[in-house]
């Protein structure tokens, strides 16, 4: 038991593999490099404009990934807790 800030007692976890977050964050940031083309031809092919195409490509699918890595790891931590 370790004693809070705010005075509370609680149990501590059990480790969380950080190592694991930082495998998903580099997946993430290969899988934009492997697909933001695809999705930039894509838009192309349903003629998008060229700066919407450049949102989906450069500020839509990082942030896609970025959230779902992140609600991997969330999930993982979820896990992990007791």
């Amino acid at each position: 038991m370790s004693v809070t800030l705010v005075g509370r007692n609680e149990k501590q976890g059990r480790h969380f593999p950080m190592w694991l977050e930082r495998l998903l964050l580099i997946s993430a940031i290969a899988t934009l490099y492997l697909f933001h083309a695809d999705v930039a031809s894509y838009m192309q092919s349903q003629g998008a404009p060229n700066w919407l195409t450049l949102v989906a490509e450069w500020g839509i699918l990082p942030i896609t990934l970025l959230i779902l890595s992140e609600l991997i790891c969330r999930i993982i931590q979820f896990i992990h807790t007791d």
